[in-house]
């Protein structure tokens, strides 16, 4: 993939670079020419390859047959993410969407399970969803499938969400934000639904917390402890939704460009996959920052991957850097409105910096 082009762009310059990339990205996953709509006519475009792994998924030579039974059909489209199963509905709606702003990489599963096949055609992007199962799809919507699965994908999306900006949460708090940004009440059906979804591959529920996968009610205690005092960070229903994607965190340009300083001076070196060896510290050392309950040193770390330490750089990632003891909150956030007077940590309580000192020896000190 192109490097993102440089700050200094203007903005018109920089959405045309990334038009640019999305495009390269997307004429890699779609069929180039005239779209076809039968099911049979894009299994056909399969490559060997695709059509073996969805053979070893249905049992079955017959594809065809296979995605047609409607239990099959649900199955696949059950366990859609939430924005895939959105792209489908929207999709399917037509014989065709014709939308240029999909990057098709995040919607993989879609096309690989022939739920959806992209075109270009006269250069423009066409999503097209089989005939026989736009069929399919009007019989689901009349049995209210798409509702119920609409539901499930948004307690899915908040529950995720929640732990990957507070690592813990109570359970009444996360029922609180889901009613006030989702709109969904605490209800026996949604608790029942967030316990079925709880199977630690994302989130656990111990104690009536919801937690972080991996982390058990006696690991979160320090978290719950140490955010006595702070204000939690509660952003809108869309952001919400865009957390509760499991590849998605946000990024920020500090994190970024040393990213992409090290994915040049690993090629310089000749280091094997540099873009996957910088992507990798990228992601690790913004893991290890958003759980820490004080500052630390990182020399494991940049020793692991080769990099030159620079805790200074870290300190100013950290500083924008959500961090599972500040509630989801930024060092920088919390710092910013202290110095305008709207709001006072505990003298006694932990930083806002979350270097782990108490407020009054550190940001607090005389």
């Amino acid at each position: 993939m192109k490097a993102p082009p440089p700050p200094w762009y203007s903005d018109r310059e920089r959405q045309d670079a990334d038009m640019d990339q999305m495009t390269e990205r997307n004429r890699k996953l779609a069929r180039e020419g005239e779209p076809v709509f039968s099911l049979a006519g894009i299994l056909a475009q399969k490559t060997e390859e695709e059509r073996g792994e969805l053979v070893r998924l249905a049992g079955t030579e017959d594809l065809a047959a296979w995605l047609q039974e409607p239990d099959n059909f649900a199955m696949l489209l059950n366990a859609l993410p939430a924005a895939d199963f959105a792209l489908f509905a929207k999709a399917a709606e037509g014989p065709f969407l014709q939308e240029d702003q999909v990057f098709l990489p995040m919607h993989g599963g879609l096309i690989h399970f022939a739920l959806m096949q992209p075109y270009y055609y006269g250069n423009q992007l066409y999503l097209v969803v089989p005939t026989e199962l736009r069929a399919l799809w009007g019989d689901l919507k009349r049995t209210g499938f798409p509702e119920r699965k609409r539901r499930k994908d948004l307690i899915d999306s908040y529950a995720q969400a929640c732990v990957k900006l507070y690592g813990v949460i109570p359970l009444e708090e996360f029922f609180s934000v889901l009613q006030q940004r989702g709109g969904e009440n605490r209800t026996s059906e949604a608790e029942e639904l967030l316990f079925a979804l709880a199977d630690g591959t994302y989130y656990s529920i111990e104690d009536e917390l919801l937690l972080y996968s991996g982390l058990d009610a006696g690991e979160a205690a320090p978290y719950l402890a140490a955010r006595e005092g702070f204000p939690p960070y509660l952003p809108s229903h869309e952001k919400l939704l865009r957390l509760g994607d499991g590849d998605y965190y946000d990024v920020f340009h500090e994190l970024e460009l040393w990213r992409l300083e090290l994915e040049e001076e690993f090629r310089a070196s000749g280091k094997d996959s540099p873009e996957h060896l910088a992507t990798d510290f990228a992601d690790t050392l913004y893991a290890v920052l958003r759980t820490e309950l004080k500052d630390t040193d990182h020399t494991e770390l940049f020793d692991a991957f080769g990099v030159t330490p620079d805790e200074t750089r870290v300190r100013r990632i950290k500083d924008k850097t959500r961090l599972w003891c500040l509630r989801g909150n930024t060092p920088e956030e919390l710092l910013q409105r202290i110095e305008k007077g709207e709001l006072r940590p505990p003298v006694n309580g932990p930083c806002p910096c979350g270097s782990g000192r108490k407020y009054k020896k550190c940001h607090g000190a005389p």
